[in-house]
Formats: C-alpha cells, sequence, structure tokens
C-alpha cells in the first residue's frame, strides 16, 4: 500500500500548491534497487519534502505520488541501469515526466557524499534532477520495438563469445596432453573433427581417454554456433527488409549486424543537430583536457554503446583490409594508416563511417563511392522529394 504522509508542515504544501502551483512544485529523485527504490523528494528551495523506500514498480510508485503529490511534480530524475528503462517507461505512461541520466556522470556528483547510501544517492538524483539536468547527460529512451532488436544483438553477441571461449578452454585442455587443434574453423563440423583427431593421438600416446570430458562441451559449442547462426539469419532478413538498413548494407564492409546495431543505437536522427555529434555520441571522439594553455587530445572517450563501436570498428577493419572495391573512404584510410599507423587509422575511419552512415540515414540518400558525387547526389535526392 503506498505511503501516505501527513507531516503538517507537507500537508500546508501541498495547499499552498493548490492556490498557486509555482509554489508547490517538487522535484523527485528516485535510486532504484531490485527490490526497493529510494525515494527523496526536494521543493523549490532544494529542501527536503519527504524521504522513503517503495516497491520498485510503477503502479507503486504512481500511488505514492498521486497520493502524496497530486500534479505539482516537476519531473522524477533516476540513473540509467538495468530496471531503469521500464520504470522510466512505465512513469511516463502514467503521466509523470521522467528524466533518466547517465549513470557514470551521477556516480562523481554522487561521491561527493563521504557515506554511500540509497538515502544519499536519492537526495543527490532529487538535486541533479532540479539543478544539474541541463548539465549532465540525458539517456535516450528507445521504444520497445528497437529494444527487441537490440536484444537479438546482444544474444548473438554473446552466444558467439561464449562459443569462442569454451572453444579456446577445449583447446586448452587439449594442449596439456600434448594435443593441437589446427586454428581456423569455418564451422562446427571442421571444430569436432579436429578435436576428435587430436583426442585419438592422445589416447593412442598418451593413453589417456579424454570423449567422455570433451565430448559434452564439444556439443555445447555446437549448440551455441547454432543458436547464433539462426539469430543472424534473422536479423539479416530483418535488415534486408528495413529501408534505411537496406542503405546502410550498400556499403563496402557493413553488415546485417553492423547495420542494425547502428541504427538500434540512434533510433531517433532528428535528436542530433550535426552529423559529427553521432561520432561523439558514440565515444568515437578524441578526449580532451584543457588547462590554461595547455590542450591536450587523449585516446577516444569510448562513451555510448560499447557494442555498437566494436561494430562499427569491426566495418572498419573490414573497409580497409578485406575489401577490393574502390571508395574514397578506404583510400582515406589507407593513406592515413601510413602517417597515424594502423590502429588510429582504423578508430578514425570507424568514426567516418559513423558520420556517414547517419548522413544516409538522416539526408535519404545512398553510399557514394567517390568523395565528388556525394554533393550531386544529395541535391538530386532533395530535388526528388521536392
Amino acid at each position: 500500500m503506498a505511503k501516505k504522509i501527513t507531516n503538517p508542515a507537507i500537508l500546508a504544501l501541498k495547499e499552498a500548491a493548490e492556490v498557486d502551483p509555482a509554489r508547490g512544485r517538487v522535484w523527485i529523485g528516485l535510486d532504484v534497487g531490485l527490490r526497493s527504490t529510494a525515494v527523496c523528494v526536494v521543493d523549490s528551495d532544494g529542501k527536503v519534502v519527504h524521504q522513503c523506500s517503495v516497491k520498485s514498480n510503477a503502479t507503486e510508485m504512481g500511488r505514492y505520488f498521486s497520493k502524496n503529490f497530486k500534479t505539482n511534480i516537476a519531473m522524477i530524475g533516476l540513473e540509467s541501469g538495468a530496471m531503469a528503462t521500464h520504470l522510466t517507461t512505465s512513469l511516463r505512461r502514467l503521466g509523470y515526466r521522467v528524466t533518466m541520466l547517465d549513470a557514470l556522470q551521477c556516480k562523481k556528483v554522487l561521491s561527493i557524499k563521504r557515506n554511500k547510501t540509497d538515502t544519499n544517492d536519492a537526495r543527490g538524483l532529487a538535486e541533479i534532477t532540479r539543478t544539474g539536468r541541463e548539465y549532465l547527460t540525458e539517456v535516450y529512451v528507445k521504444s520497445a520495438a528497437c529494444f527487441e532488436v537490440r536484444a537479438q544483438i546482444i544474444m548473438r553477441h554473446r552466444l558467439v563469445q561464449q562459443r569462442v571461449e569454451t572453444e579456446a578452454m577445449i583447446r586448452g585442455l587439449l594442449r596439456v596432453y600434448g594435443g593441437r587443434v589446427e586454428p581456423g574453423a569455418q564451422s562446427s563440423a571442421t571444430f569436432r573433427e579436429r578435436v576428435m583427431q587430436q583426442m585419438l593421438i592422445i589416447q593412442d600416446q598418451e593413453g589417456i581417454n579424454m570423449r567422455p570430458r570433451v565430448l559434452p562441451i564439444l556439443k555445447l559449442c555446437e549448440e551455441f554456433r547454432i543458436e547464433a547462426d539462426r539469430i543472424e539469419a534473422e536479423l539479416e532478413m530483418l535488415a534486408k527488409e528495413h529501408p534505411v538498413c537496406r542503405r546502410f548494407l550498400e556499403i563496402p564492409g557493413v553488415g546485417a549486424i553492423t547495420a542494425l546495431s547502428f541504427y538500434t543505437a540512434i533510433e531517433d536522427p532528428t535528436r542530433f543537430r550535426r552529423c559529427d555529434d553521432v561520432a561523439a555520441y558514440l565515444g568515437l571522439t578524441p578526449k580532451i583536457s584543457q588547462s590554461g594553455e595547455t590542450l591536450h587530445k587523449g585516446s577516444i572517450s569510448k562513451m555510448g554503446n560499447r557494442l555498437t563501436r566494436t561494430h562499427l570498428v569491426g566495418a572498419a577493419t573490414v573497409i580497409m583490409s578485406a575489401t577490393k572495391t574502390f571508395s574514397s573512404l578506404k583510400d582515406w584510410g589507407v593513406r592515413l594508416s601510413k602517417k597515424v599507423g594502423y590502429n588510429k587509422a582504423k578508430i578514425a575511419v570507424a568514426r567516418k563511417l559513423a558520420v556517414i552512415m547517419f548522413g544516409i540515414w538522416r539526408d535519404g540518400t545512398h553510399f557514394q563511392f567517390k568523395t565528388e558525387t556525394v554533393e550531386p547526389h544529395r541535391q538530386m535526392m532533395q530535388g526528388a522529394r521536392a
């Protein structure tokens, strides 16, 4: 049951808010936990109005808010996290203004307090929501359809990781007894054949039968590969059917996974003012440290979605080393690698690739292999739409 506030001072604040809503506005900070959530309510002067703990359930929170604060809630703030997206979406559906703040940035602000408690964190989030929301980064909450595709991409990535790690474990186990599994197996059947061959050699030379231990793990590897391939086939079909991703696939080196990963990481291109902002959003721009006359540019910030950044860097690697088709992007990356080295050039190509993909999406254009044809093609597409 939702908690009802009985403090006379707070009741007086609620009565004043009914006369003048501006006087009774409150800001709420939520420190979300798995079972319970710490709540802190502050007024326009930063004074704590109420602190309590409620269940981590949007319906229960909505009852608490409506029973005690009615319509004078200015904003509700919470950190990004596993449960934050669902709570944000549900509370917005109930009619509340909710902002989800970047957890890494909030952590630096909340670390000012000596003691880290849920109550202190909720108090800090309430203050950030009241005064610092324009300074810190607000996390964009994606749609349910976008999350569904994103979940498939993540599942495939995890399955591939687990398969690679399990195969490495089998190789290491056989190496203890002198076995050596040749790398580069493109299918589960090839890998199984090589493992079985090494186990037979070990049994002949050492008299050790490893099949009872290795065969169940080998079957697990096959299941990982089958399930990952199934998800990948679904994603490839989805990318070919999607009009934006279909244009992404025209870029040499960009496959279905990279196209969908980029699309689901951005979802709404109108929230970026410039194309270059996308590269910064995905953590592909260098960190800048300035103090007085000193200006230092470090490595890339690695902010934003790490998986999408990995996919873009992988696509940049393919563009520079595996594609045979000429493009100004590949030519630029190869020339840059001779100046700054292959690894730095690869990141630079990934950054430029993100900008190009965003431009294609925003302008409704197609990938141009030569730089000099980009502007005429854009003008032609704009004229066709007009």
